[in-house]
């Protein structure tokens, strides 16, 4: 049995409690976002929004992405505190993770980035404009 199969129970309290949190600050209307993780870099730290997800095929390229409304957040943060918020995609399709600073990927033209359309719009950025980290016998 895994370890998330052993503490199931207590996992679904720790997100029924987080829920209850989240409803408070919204009830109060007190901003809030929830960071996935925080990390040092450079004796830095740092913001990192973590997705587990296929690319996104071309047209017009492959790539990665995540919603505005998430991107503006962070950003927002970013002009708050100075602290660099980061995408980070772990690629369900290669053993890899495609990182970069959402500074860098919100600066970037329309040939490197656009808008999907439908229910739930993503922001796209160009594989090649994030930094590749090969997985392979490292975690997994």
């Amino acid at each position: 049995m895994s370890w998330f199969d052993k503490n199931a129970s207590n996992i679904k309290k720790g997100f029924i409690g987080e829920e209850q949190v989240r409803e408070w600050f919204k009830k109060k209307k007190i901003p809030f976002m929830q960071v996935d993780i925080m990390f040092k870099s450079k004796g830095k730290w740092c913001l990192g929004e973590i997705k587990t997800q296929e690319k996104y095929k071309a047209p017009p390229f492959d790539g990665h992405g995540l919603p505005e409304w998430q991107i503006k957040k962070r950003l927002q943060f970013y002009q708050d505190t100075g602290i660099v918020p980061y995408l980070i995609v772990k690629d369900v399709d290669d053993e890899c993770l495609y990182l970069q600073s959402m500074i860098v990927l919100d600066k970037l033209t329309d040939k490197d980035k656009f808008k999907t359309k439908g229910h739930k719009p993503r922001v796209v950025f160009r594989l090649n404009k994030f930094v590749k980290i090969e997985l392979r016998n490292q975690l997994f």
